[in-house]
């Protein structure tokens, strides 16, 4: 159980035109918390965006935000979350400022100097007052991400946050998350950048044709994607080992094979007995070097697990 669990979805499947699109899915997320939610296209991942925040109601199961059920008690679960889901829905005929003071006025016990104040934190002073329809897709994503963050929501839902960022813009985007988070609130963001998620979420929800297929913290999953630990091994004759690789005992464990050698996953014990072998065969190892998996590469061994 989680300490402090905010969110909770408990046996949530969706059935939309006769096929069963999420199935029987569970997780909880906690106050403070940054989890990834991933998958391949048509996972399911947009699908439970939109029912945590009511557009689509769970053929079973319940989702509770704070203790509230979504659907029984929709007004006081759903003012607990801010969403960017797909495309921000704003006034293009209205400036970015406009549009925040629209927001402002139906967000209940908000002070009107939060406007300004979330006008600071996004940067976006230079260009809020121009109407939306002359924005950016960079501009309309921190403009939607504004006005999802008026009201100090305890739960943030974004999909896809960074689409039309540059790196400056990104970075400043993962600095914001970050804050809000240490201040409490639990953020879920869809992605399909994992180098991104990697560097800002402290946990992943991984799904794979409407199921969930993994819900774990990044270290975990990155150490249960296969045997041990990665090694690079660096050698010389690079040629000669092309054909020998597959003679190696561990060779069903390599990972890749590079430009100076091979990385592969073993066992601290293993080491040395596959670098026993490629001596005994006259190739020279003139380096071994213990490496971090990605988390792209955790998450496409763990689909291929399935």
């Amino acid at each position: 159980m989680k300490r402090d669990a905010i969110l909770e979805v408990t046996n949530v499947s969706k059935n939309i035109g006769g096929d069963c699109v999420v199935k029987d899915i569970s997780f909880q997320l906690e106050r403070g918390e940054i989890k990834g939610l991933l998958g391949p296209n048509g996972s399911g991942k947009t699908t439970i965006l939109k029912m945590l925040v009511g557009l689509l109601r769970p053929t079973v199961g319940t989702i509770k935000i704070e203790g509230n059920d979504i659907h029984r008690n929709f007004e006081k679960a759903i003012g607990k979350v801010g969403a960017v889901i797909e495309n921000p829905e704003l006034y293009d005929y209205l400036s970015g400022y406009d549009n925040l003071q629209i927001f402002y006025r139906m967000a209940p016990d908000t002070p009107e100097s939060r406007v300004e104040e979330v006008i600071d934190l996004l940067g976006m002073t230079d260009y809020i007052h121009d109407l939306v329809r002359t924005y950016s897709l960079g501009m309309l994503q921190r403009l939607g991400l504004a006005q999802a963050m008026l009201h100090r929501p305890a739960i943030l839902l974004l999909d896809e946050p960074t689409n039309g960022l540059d790196p400056s813009g990104i970075q400043d985007l993962r600095k914001h998350l970050k804050m809000l988070a240490n201040n409490g609130t639990a953020i879920l963001i869809s992605s399909h950048l994992l180098a991104e998620i990697e560097m800002i979420c402290d946990s992943v929800l991984i799904l794979d044709n409407g199921m969930l297929v993994s819900d774990c913290n990044l270290e975990e999953l990155k150490s249960d994607s296969g045997t041990g630990d990665i090694y690079q091994f660096k050698v010389i004759e690079k040629d000669k080992l092309k054909e020998i690789i597959t003679l190696l005992p561990q060779h069903d464990q390599i990972l890749e094979i590079v430009s100076d050698g091979f990385l592969i996953h073993s066992s601290i014990y293993d080491v040395a007995n596959v670098n026993r072998f490629l001596i005994e065969h006259q190739i020279s190892v003139v380096g071994i070097e213990k490496k971090k998996i990605s988390l792209e590469k955790a998450f496409l061994s763990r689909l291929q697990k399935q």
